[in-house]
């Protein structure tokens, strides 16, 4: 009985994410790009590009050109130290099958992908997905629109640096040191930028959570960074929306 619930649980999550890019019946939505006239009320401007301050960032982002360089991938994840520390069998084990790229650097913010982007990461590079989830370090410098607002700048520059790629935004993950209410509400901002056509949006932090939204310990390693067991229950619930829009053409309806 556990196991159909497990399976009906997944397919639930599937045909959800499956709607944000048209592939059930709706009407298709504009993504809700930022407004160029944002009222910023924070000392952090999370739509500037400016570089990250963590000492590897510099090596890393020149690792990455290296790889957009080469062009040799279809599938690239792009975020920070979450997307960064995918354990290479978890990683190996739910995308594997494909020619994967991690582009995840440790303290970055939506301002410090900016630049990455800017500096020439993905430039000329045509993935079929990116799969982004970017925010999480901004929200202790920032309110709830500002990192809402950063992250549709993020995902507008990749609509501009790689039209034909779809991207897959995943919203933030709970986290020890803020509110659950303000993580909700960029995930319910950054969930509008979905156009049923070319990006999409899924949320997979509940499986992370009690029924009372609180961090389940064994899914974390620490305050805010995956356990394995962590990275386990997001490729268990990312990976057949990534298959589905890896192998299969989408087209908005």
């Amino acid at each position: 009985m556990t196991k159909q619930k497990n399976h009906f649980g997944t397919m639930a999550c599937l045909l959800l994410a499956m709607a944000q890019f048209g592939m059930t019946p709706g009407l298709q939505a504009a993504p809700a790009f930022a407004d160029k006239n944002f009222n910023l009320t924070s000392p952090n401007d999370p739509s500037k590009p400016v570089p990250g301050g963590v000492r590897w960032y510099w090596r890393m982002h020149g690792e990455y050109l290296e790889r957009t360089k080469k062009n040799d991938f279809d599938l690239c994840f792009l975020g920070d130290s979450i997307t960064q520390m995918w354990p290479g069998d978890i990683f190996g084990k739910y995308f594997g099958k494909y020619k994967c790229a991690n582009f995840g650097i440790g303290g970055d913010r939506c301002e410090n992908v900016l630049l990455r982007l800017d500096d020439g990461e993905l430039k000329d590079c045509t993935p079929k997905l990116i799969v982004l989830m970017i925010g999480t370090n901004n929200q202790g410098m920032n309110t709830a629109e500002e990192v809402t607002f950063g992250v549709s700048i993020v995902v507008k520059r990749l609509r501009e640096k790689c039209p034909k790629s779809r991207i897959l935004i995943l919203g933030i993950l709970p986290s020890a040191g803020t509110p659950y209410d303000k993580t909700s509400a960029i995930n319910a901002g950054i969930a509008k930028l979905a156009d049923r056509d070319m990006i999409g949006y899924f949320d997979f932090g509940a499986k992370l959570q009690d029924k009372d939204k609180k961090m389940l310990p064994n899914m974390f390693a620490d305050t805010v960074h995956l356990s394995r067991e962590g990275y386990e229950e997001w490729g268990k619930a990312v990976a057949p929306i990534v298959e589905k829009l890896m192998t299969k053409r989408v087209s908005a309806l």
